[in-house]
């Protein structure tokens, strides 16, 4: 049975952001699932490194949308995605290291107030500014953050340079 269920009153009248949202729900149930029926280190830790990549995905959308729309609180809002970030990184690296017992539980609490406290709190503040807007494809690129814009694609082998030097596919 799911931990969370996905309801109308989580939207913030963004299709794309809603659909992260979304995955968020999904993340966390896969997660609870995972350590529920005892599945393996490397399970829970794929769905964390999953949660990595999508903070990074997510934020810099939603950062890009708050900016097109003209959101004041933009900065007070980039820095609060900054901290949970660096969070959801800490609890992975934690994990990676060993400490699986306690940030199992840790992790659980903090995806769920992430879910109320971020986005049903924070987030819903921005929806008047965003509701209706979308991204280029362009935007959309922008957005994933790669870490290539420093590569020089002029050399034979700068996208392996590129992606070398992205650890992750992240920059």
């Amino acid at each position: 049975m799911a931990l969370i269920t996905w309801q109308d009153s989580y939207s913030v009248g963004v299709d794309m952001i809603d659909a992260d949202h979304q995955l968020l729900v999904s993340l966390i149930n896969q997660l609870d699932d995972a350590m529920a029926s005892g599945a393996g280190a490397d399970t829970v830790g794929s769905v964390l490194n999953v949660l990595i990549e999508y903070t990074e995905t997510h934020f810099g959308r939603e950062e890009l949308l708050m900016e097109k729309g003209g959101y004041p609180e933009l900065e007070p809002h980039k820095k609060e995605h900054a901290k949970l970030t660096g969070q959801v990184r800490a609890i992975v690296d934690r994990y990676n290291a060993g400490d699986i017992g306690s940030v199992d539980a840790e992790v659980m609490e903090f995806l769920k107030n992430w879910l109320t406290g971020h986005i049903l709190g924070v987030d819903r503040k921005y929806t008047p500014y965003v509701e209706g807007l979308t991204l280029t494809p362009e935007e959309l690129m922008a957005s994933m953050n790669f870490g290539l814009e420093d590569a020089s694609m002029d050399e034979e082998d700068g996208w392996e340079q590129a992606l070398a030097g992205s650890g992750s596919g992240r920059g």
